[in-house]
């Protein structure tokens, strides 16, 4: 369903953008906050190495972690139970790694499922840069951003693989039209379908909260 996929893409660029651009604003009406910056700090940093290294370790970390549960949901009752698990147990297991790690771990989407993972203005900007990456055929490499907190925040692009069209894929093809029913049941609101094995679904967020990013920032 690329058709989908880069529908979604085009609008979802084009609702980004038009946020810079404010209406007229009445007397009893909030502030609209302008577009948001986003720092990144230089490859070239020491910092930048220090974070991408242990980011990179948290991410897979935790995807090993759900994506062993994961397959023994769906071994032991097939997709329906996965579902379920990822519903009442992959929190859990994000936090518990998060607790450990001492971080802030997010799986970020703007076609989410569960909408405790829906992205702000900053974070759909660095999503952004990844599905212009993407579809510009460009490596989607890890970023570290700097967030309003001034923490550095690691960011890395949640590739759609095999597995995953299992239940992020297209209703009567790549998943059943039952196990679509059943995420409706679990999600009213499911955007996270119609996906391709490749394309990029979301972004790992891990936010190091205790640290101060006191370093040079790419402009």
């Amino acid at each position: 369903m690329k058709k989908y996929f880069y529908n979604f893409i085009i609008i979802f660029i084009f609702l980004l953008s038009s946020c810079s651009n404010s209406p007229t604003q009445t007397k009893n009406e909030k502030p609209i906050k302008k577009d948001v910056k986003v720092s990144y700090i230089s490859q070239n940093d020491e910092t930048f190495n220090t974070i991408k290294k242990k980011g990179s370790s948290i991410a897979i970390i935790t995807q090993v972690e759900l994506g062993k549960s994961l397959k023994n949901s769906l071994a032991n009752g097939g997709p329906e139970n996965a579902i379920s698990f990822c519903k009442l147990e992959a929190i859990r297991i994000t936090d518990s790694i998060a607790e450990t790690e001492d971080v802030i771990v997010r799986r970020l989407s703007k076609m989410n499922r569960n909408v405790a993972n829906e992205m702000d203005g900053f974070e759909s900007k660095i999503y952004k840069q990844y599905v212009m990456e993407y579809l510009n055929k460009k490596p989607l490499n890890a970023k570290v951003a700097v967030n309003q907190n001034g923490n550095p925040v690691y960011y890395k692009p949640i590739l759609t693989n095999n597995m995953c069209l299992t239940c992020h894929g297209t209703p009567g093809s790549t998943m059943t039209n039952e196990l679509n029913n059943k995420i409706k049941e679990l999600y009213p609101g499911d955007k996270a379908i119609n996906f391709e094995e490749g394309q990029p679904r979301g972004m790992w967020a891990i936010t190091f909260a205790n640290v101060n990013a006191n370093a040079k920032l790419a402009q």
